[in-house]
């Protein structure tokens, strides 16, 4: 018996067929919201956040998105200046933080120095904070942008 005359089959075929247009809609806008969250970071000018030394803060800034425990997608930690250290610190950062979202979507952006909280608090520099603040007021509209991109997919589906 196929699936077109097996209603089980067709019920089965069709809501793993939603799951799949509704994981990747919601990676998607996630992965749009964190590299937008990256650039606003990383691309900022030194006098509108912190002067690079050695560039291991900078390189050390990237995001994932987590599905589950496991990473999706996750950035380039591109290195600047010399920093390849902190492009090393910032992927094993976000890495270690996978597991801790086993049960949902997560978009996680990091900082990866240890220091980076230190340049943040005390030298009263923007690393993430703005950005975070930002995000989060963004963070609907994506959602809602790729909820209505899954219903118009979903609509369309031939089952």
């Amino acid at each position: 018996m196929t699936a077109d005359h097996d209603p089980i089959a067709a019920f089965a075929a069709y809501t793993a067929a939603v799951e799949k247009i509704v994981n990747v809609r919601v990676q998607t806008a996630l992965q749009m919201l964190g590299s937008e969250c990256v650039n606003k970071i990383r691309d900022r000018r030194q006098e509108e956040s912190w002067f690079d030394q050695t560039g291991n803060l900078r390189s050390s800034i990237g995001m994932a998105v987590v599905n589950r425990g496991k990473i999706a997608v996750e950035s380039a930690f591109k290195t600047i200046l010399k920093g390849a250290k902190g492009s090393e610190e910032g992927r094993k950062y976000v890495e270690s933080l996978a597991h801790l979202f086993a049960d949902t979507y997560s978009l996680v952006v990091v900082a990866g120095m240890s220091y980076a909280e230190y340049v943040e608090a005390i030298e009263s520099k923007d690393v993430l904070a703005s950005t975070e603040v930002w995000a989060s007021k963004e963070l609907k509209k994506y959602i809602d942008a790729a909820m209505t991109g899954a219903k118009k997919d979903i609509a369309n589906l031939k089952m």
